[in-house]
């Protein structure tokens, strides 16, 4: 693991499918826990945490990605 070199963390309902995504594209799956997200009434809400990490390689073809994407279309 001494090549991981960016961490993703997901949280939200769709934590799975996003780590799930990037452990295809061979990021490294580096923990799975839980995480609370908040409290309402007393009682606490988590959701599972998955954290994955990128080498270099990983890490540039993200931000090749990031480059693409017109964050003014998501507003």
């Amino acid at each position: 693991m001494n090549d991981i070199v960016f961490t993703l963390e997901f949280d939200d309902d769709s934590a799975s499918s996003s780590a799930n995504h990037y452990l295809k594209k061979g990021w490294t799956l580096l923990h799975v826990g839980t995480k609370m997200i908040d409290i309402y009434n007393g009682h606490a809400y988590y959701n599972t945490v998955y954290v994955v990490g990128a080498n270099q390689q990983n890490y540039n073809d993200y931000k090749n990605d990031l480059e693409k994407v017109d964050f003014h279309d998501l507003i």
